[in-house]
């Protein structure tokens, strides 16, 4: 699977689709490349023939769902529960992927079923006030931020989970259309990298550490893991911009 969330590569995908670059189809089966079925794809087929130029995302998690598009309280909770969405700005229409293993064992898949769900329009000032040159500088303070208080516990990340990040995000598994902005693809992999030593840290307890400082190690992720995940849906809704021609592709904010 890929380790980008599905929602950002149907963003950048089907973006470059309405922008012209290939076909929609194509870029539909680009964006679920890694899956075996995907379900629900009609809604966001729809999309470029109302007029919509771009398709923006969010990543939110409970509790910091600010960036979902309001007015449906349903698509809020279904959103943050799956940790993605993408979106129609200008029609006021998103879907959520809910993505999972299907078949025997032995013989397992993987299918993505995405919802609809109506929502206010997302004003375009809302988007284009985004700068990925911030979402760098907050992320890498963060980095620099967490990396101190995990030293102080005697708890950095290790060869390990630097290892196996690097695994998880081989080149081959970023799945990105050509083309896009190199400043928002530096930030998109940087975030996603990111985003995945933390889970990788979440995932798996330090036994060394005392209750206290467990509990200060896994805060010290989950604030990492959601400046990664502000920083990736940042610099994909920059990239998408750029692609729909809202925003200088060589001068991104």
């Amino acid at each position: 699977m890929s380790e980008l969330p599905l929602s950002c590569r149907l963003a950048l995908w089907v973006t470059s689709a309405y922008a012209g670059r290939l076909p929609l189809e194509r870029a539909l089966v680009a964006a679920a490349a890694e899956l075996d079925h995907v379900s629900g794809v009609e809604r966001v087929q729809d999309w470029g023939s109302l007029g919509e130029r771009v398709v923006a995302v969010a990543l939110p998690r409970a509790g910091a769902t600010v960036s979902v598009p309001r007015g449906n309280p349903d698509l809020v909770g279904a959103a943050a529960e799956a940790g993605e969405c993408c979106y129609s700005p200008a029609l006021g229409v998103a879907v959520v992927p809910a993505v999972a293993e299907f078949g025997p064992a032995g013989d397992v898949g993987w299918a993505a079923r995405l919802t609809a769900y109506d929502c206010d329009p997302v004003p375009s000032h809302r988007l284009e006030m985004l700068s990925v040159r911030e979402a760098e500088r907050v992320l890498r303070a963060e980095i620099a931020s967490a990396t101190e208080e995990l030293t102080s516990l005697g708890a950095v990340w290790g060869a390990a989970a630097r290892d196996a990040a690097d695994a998880a995000l081989g080149s081959g598994r970023w799945g990105l259309p050509p083309d896009l902005p190199a400043r928002a693809v530096s930030v998109i992999t940087l975030a996603a990298t990111v985003g995945r030593i933390a889970d990788l840290g979440l995932e798996a307890a330090d036994p060394s550490l005392v209750a206290g400082e467990a509990g200060r190690r896994s805060a010290t992720l989950q604030r990492l893991q959601r400046a990664a995940d502000e920083a990736l849906e940042t610099a994909t809704n920059v990239a998408a911009l750029a692609i729909a021609g809202y925003l200088p592709a060589d001068r991104l904010p």
